[in-house]
């Protein structure tokens, strides 16, 4: 009998192995988003995460504020959600209809006042 609850090794491989399938592809997406959007300077950031095999929280960072209410406006933000859901599609996470996605934008200007600039803390 197990007197202890020390997970052992094979737990922690178990462990990793399963979170490396829920993340499947999800760095992939974040880089082509990354190499589409801030070439043009369109955006300053970008973090996917995943909340389930077909659920995601996108998050969006432009460098200002100002610039949030601007690609509203310009439709950059719906070209960004249209990326996303093809990046997500293209590493085998699912079709549009079939998965969901949170998205958020904000700007680092608002991580710098309000976060000491630090993405972590703003992520969480």
């Amino acid at each position: 009998m197990k007197s202890n609850n020390i997970p052992s090794d094979e737990d922690f491989a178990r462990a990793s192995a399963a979170l490396s399938r829920r993340s499947r592809g999800l760095s992939q997406v974040s880089e082509r988003i990354l190499n589409l959007f801030r070439k043009s300077d369109d955006i300053y950031e970008f973090f996917i995460m995943d909340c389930s095999d077909t659920s995601f929280r996108a998050s969006v960072f432009f460098r200002w504020n100002l610039q949030i209410k601007e690609a509203n406006d310009s439709g950059l933000s719906a070209r960004i959600i249209n990326a996303v859901y093809a990046e997500l599609e293209s590493v085998g996470r699912g079709a549009r209809s079939a998965i969901k996605v949170e998205f958020e934008f904000d700007s680092h200007e608002n991580v710098e006042l309000n976060y000491e600039g630090d993405y972590f803390l703003r992520l969480r």
